[in-house]
């Protein structure tokens, strides 16, 4: 059987950080499982879109690297102390290693006995930035693979995270 690699985080957008990981786990194992936490979460300033939305991003940029790896939403849960089991649930079997850069991430699946390979912010990219980037009318196509951008202009992700920015303070 397979090493399964569980790759977790909130992918608010995908960037190109997150896809050199997916990339080099799937080099390691093709057994991948791409988690997407707080799937329950949108039309929030730090959480913009849908669980389906990025969903719908990560496996159109998956399709079109020839990556066959799982993409499974999280449903929110109110409880740390029993998360990784809940994610665990969700992914159907418990994974041989994870991979996050979430300090919260990593501390729960850490206490639950599991190992965590922590990952460096490649590149300098941050989702936040991107949002930031996104509110501000800054440059930010490129540091998304394309696959992303289509979503989030075909979603009007442009005019929901410049609203959600001028709502929160």
């Amino acid at each position: 059987m397979d090493c399964m690699i569980l790759i977790l985080g909130r992918f608010q957008p995908l960037h190109n950080g997150h896809m050199k990981v997916i990339k080099d786990s799937y080099a390691e194992d093709k057994d991948v499982v791409i988690a997407i936490g707080s799937a329950g979460r949108s039309n929030e300033k730090n959480n913009p879109f849908s669980g389906e939305e990025r969903k719908e991003m990560i496996e159109n940029v998956l399709a079109a690297n020839d990556i066959e790896a799982r993409v499974i939403l999280i449903p929110n849960t109110d409880s740390d102390t029993h998360y990784a089991e809940h994610v665990v649930k969700h992914i159907g079997r418990k994974p041989d290693k994870v991979i996050t850069e979430n300090q919260w991430t990593i501390d729960l699946f850490t206490a639950a006995g599991y190992r965590v390979d922590v990952t460096d912010r490649h590149f300098e990219i941050s989702a936040t930035d991107i949002r930031d980037r996104i509110a501000n009318d800054k440059g930010w196509e490129d540091l998304v693979p394309i696959e992303v951008t289509k979503v989030i202009k075909d979603i009007d992700g442009i005019g929901r995270i410049r609203r959600l920015a001028k709502d929160t303070p």
